[in-house]
């Protein structure tokens, strides 16, 4: 049964995503994200993580049930009203390059000067202000790919970020990235993320970034979604698809 509550940022009933062509089978979802807090989709299928994470943002619209952003039915969101709520979202991919011909900064700066009527110099002046914050010790003005990994997260970061928005998603934040850079990552993150609402996947890759600041898990497989009140609720769960999940996890770190 869904708990319905008026200050919840995103609302699932019963929602599933459209599989595609996907052979996986999608049990329905109902969750609720509140503001100020951090959940985590994990599950044994990474693509299948990825589908409701992105239902969830409003980047796919749910084959059955419906979600709400902000009280608002994804479903019946017109193309304007789509793009208002999607300059309240944040969207972080970990596997989705940077534009490649366009330089870092740029990279940075196309949403506001998609979504903001602001000139270029304000533009480029938030963007840069925003590199900084993040410690990027690197030249902007640089292309994605003389850059390294940590360094295009950084930016990626500084991208999803720009338009401040309410709601942030996180698509595999820590993907490609060694021990340290994780570690500085979730540094980073947990920075960024204390005064908005975050969903995300890929939270297992880091453990101890979802034991500081998850307060909902969520466990999703083919046949079962169980929602657990944060990381200890989850690592303590008797499920047998739970801990088979988390005795492969154990088996990498």
């Amino acid at each position: 049964m869904n708990t319905v509550t008026g200050t919840a940022c995103i609302q699932a009933y019963n929602a599933t995503p459209s599989a595609g062509e996907s052979a996986l089978q999608y049990p329905a979802l109902g969750c609720q994200i509140l503001p100020a807090t951090l959940t985590c989709l994990v599950g044994p299928h990474r693509l299948q993580l990825r589908d409701y994470l992105q239902m969830l943002a409003g980047i796919s619209i749910a084959n059955q049930g419906k979600v709400e952003i902000f009280g608002q039915p994804t479903s019946d969101l017109d193309k304007l009203s789509m793009r208002k709520l999607r300059s309240q979202i944040g969207y972080l991919s970990g596997t989705a390059p940077l534009l490649s011909v366009q330089h870092g900064l740029m990279n940075v700066m196309l949403p506001l000067l998609y979504h903001r009527n602001l000139s270029f110099r304000e533009t480029a002046d938030q963007a840069r202000a925003l590199i900084s914050d993040l410690n990027c010790d690197f030249d902007p003005t640089i292309f994605p790919a003389l850059l390294n990994s940590f360094q295009r997260a950084q930016l990626a970061l500084a991208r999803a970020l720009i338009m401040e928005p309410s709601l942030l998603f996180l698509d595999v934040p820590f993907h490609d990235l060694g021990a340290k850079q994780r570690e500085e990552m979730g540094e980073l993150l947990g920075k960024h993320i204390q005064h908005r609402a975050v969903c995300m996947i890929g939270g297992l890759q880091y453990p101890h970034f979802l034991e500081q600041y998850a307060q909902q898990i969520i466990f999703i497989s083919e046949h079962k979604i169980i929602n657990f009140p944060g990381w200890k609720s989850f690592m303590h769960s008797e499920d047998q698809d739970v801990r088979s999940l988390l005795s492969i996890l154990q088996g990498t770190n």
